[in-house]
């Protein structure tokens, strides 16, 4: 009989967190690419890490950064992005829900200038949608308490969505799968990827321009950061990651529906590095203001769930984070608040247990980050 999967799991920590602080005679793995002074200690630490994980659990391969808060940045990769092509700092790799926190902000940041309200209802900004009570508040939506069904465990999505791969979704018609609501809004807690696609769709009626676009205007250029993108939605640029199914299918060249019918919900892809720096930029106050923060941390419902982000115990520390898996990826972003550090760490392919891999380098970050 085969071990659980969780002792399987615990296991590959334990092994991961022993390489960091192993010191053993086999020849250490060669300090990664840095974008600032650092100590090469951690860094070195990090990157024994990442090695470590990428051949235990094993996953095909993995890019990870850490933001510190003086500024100091590591990036590291292990393992490959397709055969005989190793991963690259540079690549791009698709971030699948930690998407919701870049949805969530720029409906923040509207609300903040006094365009909406997020107790504005639904009925405010958007045309009736089958099983979707008008009443239902912006709020609700980017906290998961609206009731709405989520699409993506409708009987037949995903025979639809892969039935044609290069079909391109609007929200439009993933919603016109929606089956009725689980509970009357507010009056419950279940996380549904309808909440964003609607939540999308108030962004755009609100700001009057595409997601991504303000996405690109409000959030990234502020912070310098060029490589995101909102897949199918713009063009894809710079270099890609392959993204591989169970380790046997790469699936960037039959993504678009899948993609597509994400959007909002998940579909931008990023490099971890300008992932974490975003990360870092909306939890240390840099995109939105202190109350709008704030905001965004009182959580609800069993899993802390805020307005696009999660409040969680990640290696005995409190940390705001979120997960994500999409056709291809599996991503983790991490946010200490006590160190006013960020981890963010993706595998390039599902499913991969990424979010107890990337308590390895919190621990490490942690350390580094110490007075």
């Amino acid at each position: 009989m085969s071990a659980h999967p969780r002792t399987v799991l615990v296991g590959v920590l334990v092994a991961v967190c022993a390489a960091c602080s192993s010191s053993s005679a086999t020849a250490p793995t060669p300090p990664p690419p840095v974008l600032s002074a650092v100590d090469t200690a951690w860094t070195t630490r990090l990157q024994r890490a990442l090695d470590s994980a990428v051949r235990a659990v094993p996953l095909r391969g993995a890019s990870a950064a850490v933001v510190l808060a003086d500024g100091r940045r590591w990036r590291g990769v292990a393992g490959f992005s397709e055969p005989g092509v190793p991963m690259d700092p540079a690549m791009r790799l698709g971030m699948g829900s930690v998407s919701k926190s870049i949805t969530a902000t720029v409906l923040v940041r509207l609300a903040e200038r006094g365009r909406l309200s997020l107790d504005d209802p639904l009925s405010r900004w958007l045309p009736p949608f089958p099983h979707v009570d008008p009443a239902i508040t912006v709020r609700q939506l980017l906290n998961h308490s609206s009731g709405v069904y989520d699409v993506t465990d409708a009987p037949g999505y995903r025979d639809s969505i892969l039935a044609n791969t290069a079909a391109r979704w609007t929200p439009q018609r993933t919603l016109g799968l929606l089956r009725p609501p689980l509970f009357a809004r507010g009056t419950g807690w279940s996380y549904s990827n309808s909440n964003y696609l609607l939540a999308g769709l108030v962004a755009e009626a609100v700001g009057g321009r595409p997601l991504h676009q303000q996405v690109r205007d409000e959030l990234l250029t502020p912070l310098g950061l060029t490589t995101p993108f909102l897949d199918q939605a713009e063009s894809s640029t710079g270099l890609l990651s392959g993204g591989w199914v169970g380790g046997s299918m790469n699936v960037m060249a039959t993504r678009a529906s899948t993609y597509s019918a994400a959007w909002a919900a998940g579909a931008w892809f990023a490099t971890p590095e300008e992932l974490a720096r975003w990360w870092q930029g909306l939890m240390t106050g840099q995109l939105v203001g202190a109350g709008s923060l704030s905001q965004m941390m009182t959580v609800v419902g069993p899993e802390g769930y805020g307005l696009g982000i999660v409040r969680r115990q990640l290696v005995g520390r409190i940390v705001w984070s979120h997960t994500g898996e999409i056709r291809g990826f599996s991503s983790v972003a991490v946010h200490d608040a006590a160190g006013r550090f960020s981890v963010v760490l993706i595998a390039n392919e599902n499913p991969a247990p990424v979010t107890l891999l990337a308590g390895a380098l919190v621990t490490i970050a942690a350390s580094a980050s110490a007075p």
